[in-house]
């Protein structure tokens, strides 16, 4: 067997890697260069073949077919090297019309070789190679006028796709080095071998370049393999890492910065150059406790505040994260650093605006209601006003207690529709009026009817509600005044429950039309006497529509609490225990429906206690 032959093998041999090759980055295209390895690898497989078979063909005709057919791979290794150095290392630079461009060449070539004529101005076969044919031996081509064009553009191109590669590689973090080596060798190694040879520095019938690819071919699998080029994509992160605008710094098991990046710096108000090798504890003393609580295997949160020598303050957010060996040993950790400012300010400026709402909902919510009840001839007064909790809107329920005409009062609870500035605008409104007609001597029923009035819808604003009304006058009785006359009237609204001294529970009042939704509303008036010792509760439907899966509060229930509510006042009179009652009433109700509703809306009462 030939010299010639056993080479011939050999590059077959490494043909079929270099097959082998494609097809496994093939399976792992979409990672980074990918695309571009699997045109390179195809490149070398269709040289490397043809130039086998060169090698063991010594006939001429057949020989020349062989000596063009291996252009078609060689014309292919320039755009298969670009396209995979822009996508490895993510400048994303060659596009499509760029890479049509880079194209033009090698169909240049590749059409000059089709034509016989022209075939010779790359590889021509002299009368010596002929000679050698016809003696059984492998003819050797000389290189033709249009080679050394052809071979000077091809090597030009590869060296720039070396030192971009070798440059972007050179900024990448030490743990990836070793990669980077492996990927600037196999890019590299070929060509400087073809460049040898065809200058005449090698010196050999038979051009190794195709061995070069060969080794290349192997060390790339190694680095697939055992460095698992694909899946880290060294270049891509080192770049991304480098323009991040969060600090990324890698410590060692000393807690000394070993890595980082250019906001790192900018964060710690210092020079890169002069980060690396500090421990992080002291270039940020703000940290410490956060590393020095860090747990080996976990992940530490935390915010500092750091300020520069202007006294610049920066809110930093600090993610702190164990690098772990095989044995899960701790070997470093990563802290990443992101400049939270600009959302702290946001924070505060937010809570500040919630702090001012709260402030003026409960401005607003006081003027809406009295912030004390007053003295009434005898009767004991307690109130209550509990929101839903969902926010901090104005409540919608409301109630008030004042002087009428001819030394009577007036009470008065509702309902608005809505919440928030609307349901005060309406709140409001009801307040007032009701107010100013009762100092005008109009009965409760002519009261919510000029009220229904006053909230007639407008054009923007839906405006209704449910009242209770109640006219207060001492009973008809001879000597002294014992016991109150109320005359109530309903607008909507839960009719109140009186509760006798001896424990019996009723509602009184007559049901009404809702205020504000229609012109004319009918309204009736009902009278009840309470004697000393009764009680009177007014309520808003907060209370007995309160739900817990899906059952409601209900009447049945709101009754049965007031009747049980301070049994053993009953039967006593007189002002402090008209207090007491009072109090005891507005409080049990209240607790009864907080601890029974899981979903409810806001709730007001009022409690009336005859002394």
């Amino acid at each position: 067997m030939s010299f010639s032959i056993v080479l011939g093998v050999v590059f077959g041999v490494g043909a079929a890697g270099y097959l082998a090759l494609a097809w496994y980055v093939w399976r792992y295209r979409r990672a980074a260069g990918g695309h571009g390895l699997v045109a390179l690898s195809l490149a070398v497989f269709v040289w490397t073949t043809c130039y086998a078979m060169e090698l063991v063909t010594d006939t001429l005709e057949i020989n020349k077919v062989w000596s063009g057919l291996k252009f078609v791979g060689i014309v292919a290794v320039l755009p298969g090297l670009a396209w995979f150095v822009d996508e490895y290392t993510g400048a994303r630079r060659l596009t499509r019309s760029r890479l049509a461009l880079l194209c033009i060449e090698p169909v240049a070539v590749l059409t000059l070789l089709a034509v016989p004529a022209w075939h010779d101005s790359f590889h021509r076969y002299s009368t010596k190679a002929a000679a050698a044919s016809l003696r059984g031996e492998r003819p050797i081509p000389d290189a033709g006028t249009f080679f050394w064009p052809h071979a000077i553009y091809t090597w030009v191109g590869v060296a720039i796709c070396v030192v971009v590669l070798s440059t972007r590689l050179v900024r990448i973090a030490q743990p990836y080095r070793r990669q980077a080596s492996a990927i600037v060798v196999a890019t590299a190694l070929p060509m400087l071998v073809n460049v040898l040879f065809n200058a005449g520095i090698i010196v050999g019938d038979v051009d190794p370049t195709p061995f070069a690819f060969v080794l290349t071919a192997v060390v790339l699998f190694w680095g697939f393999f055992r460095l698992r080029l694909l899946d880290l994509v060294p270049v891509a992160r080192g770049v991304v890492v480098e323009q991040m605008t969060d600090g990324v710094v890698v410590l060692d098991a000393y807690g000394r910065v070993v890595d980082t990046n250019p906001a790192t710096a900018v964060l710690v108000g210092d020079r890169r150059s002069r980060v690396v090798g500090r421990r992080l504890d002291e270039l940020v003393p703000a940290l410490a406790p956060a590393l020095d609580a860090h747990i080996p295997g976990t992940t530490t949160r935390d915010e500092v505040v750091l300020k520069d020598l202007g006294g610049r303050r920066t809110d930093v957010s600090l993610v702190l994260t164990s690098l772990l060996d095989r044995n899960g040993a701790e070997t470093g950790r990563l802290a990443v650093l992101r400049d939270v400012s600009a959302r702290v300010r946001t924070e505060r400026h937010l809570r500040e605006l919630l702090d001012q709402q709260t402030r003026l909902a409960e401005t607003l919510e006081a003027s809406l209601r009295p912030s004390r009840l007053p003295d009434v001839p005898g009767l004991r007064l307690a109130a209550r006003s509990l929101p839903s909790g969902v926010g901090s809107q104005v409540s919608g329920d409301f109630y008030d207690v004042h002087p009428a005409t001819g030394g009577e009062w007036a009470f008065v609870l509702g309902d608005v529709s809505g919440k928030g500035v609307e349901a005060a605008i309406v709140t409001s409104t009801a307040r007032y009026t009701v107010r100013a007609l009762s100092a005008q001597g109009w009965s409760p029923r002519q009261v919510l009817e000029q009220l229904n009035l006053a909230l007639e819808p407008g054009e923007d604003l839906e405006r209704f509600c449910t009242v209770v009304y109640g006219r207060i006058t001492a009973a008809p009785a001879p000597g002294e005044v014992t016991g109150v006359r109320l005359t109530i009237s309903l607008g909507g609204h839960p009719a109140p429950f009186v509760r006798r001294a001896d424990g019996s529970v009723f509602a009184v009042g007559e049901p009404g039309t809702v205020l504000g939704l229609l012109p004319e509303v009918s309204i009736h008036e009902v009278v009840v006497d309470l004697a000393p010792g009764d009680v009177l509760l007014a309520y808003t439907d907060g209370v007995t529509e309160a739900r817990r899966d899906g059952e409601e509060f209900g009447d049945v229930r709101l009754a049965e609490v007031l009747g049980g509510t301070a049994a053993g006042l009953r039967g006593r009179t007189g002002a402090a225990a008209a207090s007491l009652v009072a109090d005891a009433v507005a409080d049990r109700v209240v607790k009864e429906v907080v601890e029974f509703a899981s979903d409810r809306d806001d709730v007001a009462l009022l409690v009336l206690a005859v002394a």
